[in-house]
């Protein structure tokens, strides 16, 4: 199993290709902390119809044209549980400096391409998605990094987001479609929490929100026990939602190994199924032939000493994504 990897005096990432583009590890040179959960399953290859929880469910994969899976509708072709891209291996296009990768969709006409690059203590990811067919293509796209995480991680977002969208909620803790408030939610068995602070890996909770971005769009996981961290900076105009997995211990619902985890995620719509976001008026559609373009960055803040929580919070919130 080929693994592709970029590197240096702060970062090291390490890439599957043939495990869906999957970028397995982002870790820290200087402390050697490791921020993607590791496989909790062997990596596999799976079938066109397999659930993610046939997956390794870790490290980072693309959802293309949905995450949710969805029934064939208006003569479009179903999809399958977190889309296309995580199941099949991705063609190099380079590694000379960067990690070029792209691979087709199978439900839809559609490739992706993501190019890798290291600039100091960034991971800097480029995004080309172009319609290869003669008619237009919906879909939706989300990032979905799956974080290590401990009990007292930080989960901080921008202070403008007050209210986030439960999408699912673990033995209807939430109710979902309901908005509650962020941070502190009140929970309808168990009083009011503050869901930014990871707890103990108890084997009941897990949680989907989205939160609705503005144009400097960023969100964070704090790490105390190393006083480091890691951001994701992205234009909220081009990805305008932040999808946010909180699980701890509740999920694959079958099986011994169990997420514990936090994920955050930059979508282009507020809802996992592209049927869904069709009917809400967030699915986005491509012209035959086009293209179109986004970025993210992963910022790992604290890579060269300590960083506390304040000047943590501080440095997240600056505007820092490449407007070229």
């Amino acid at each position: 199993m080929k693994k592709l990897s970029l590197e240096n005096d702060l970062l090291r990432v390490e890439v599957l290709p043939s495990i869906g583009g999957k970028i397995v590890s982002f870790q820290s040179i200087r402390t050697g902390e490791e921020f993607l959960l590791p496989p909790i399953n062997p990596y596999n290859h799976v079938s066109g119809t397999a659930e993610f929880s046939e997956s390794d469910g870790g490290g980072f994969d693309e959802c293309l044209p949905s995450v949710a899976s969805c029934e064939s509708t208006a003569g479009l072709a179903a999809i399958a549980d977190h889309g296309d891209l995580w199941r099949q291996p991705w063609e190099i296009d380079s590694q000379d400096g960067a990690i070029v990768l792209h691979a087709d969709a199978t439900s839809r006409s559609l490739r992706l391409t993501r190019s890798a690059s290291l600039h100091g203590a960034n991971l800097l990811l480029d995004y080309e998605l172009v319609n290869l067919s003669d008619e237009p293509t919906s879909w939706l796209w989300s990032a979905h990094p799956l974080l290590r995480v401990a009990a007292g991680d930080r989960i901080l977002l921008p202070h403008t987001v007050q209210k986030v969208c439960v999408e699912y909620s673990a033995g209807g803790v939430l109710e979902e479609n309901s908005f509650i408030n962020w941070p502190i939610a009140q929970l309808q068995r168990t009083g009011s929490n503050d869901l930014s602070k990871v707890g103990e890996r108890d084997g009941i909770t897990a949680h989907k929100f989205f939160a609705e971005m503005e144009s400097d769009a960023w969100a964070a996981l704090y790490r105390s026990k190393i006083s480091q961290g890691i951001v994701v900076r992205f234009d909220g105009r081009a990805l305008p939602f932040l999808g946010l997995w909180i699980c701890q211990g509740a999920w694959p619902n079958s099986g011994a190994a169990k997420q514990y985890t936090v994920a955050l995620e930059p979508t282009t719509s507020n809802a996992d199924s592209l049927l869904t976001a069709t009917k809400n008026g967030t699915a986005r559609s491509l012209a035959p032939r086009e293209k179109i373009q986004w970025k993210l960055e992963f910022h790992l803040l604290g890579a060269s000493c300590p960083i506390s929580l304040d000047d943590f919070h501080d440095a997240a919130a600056k505007p820092a994504l490449r407007q070229t």
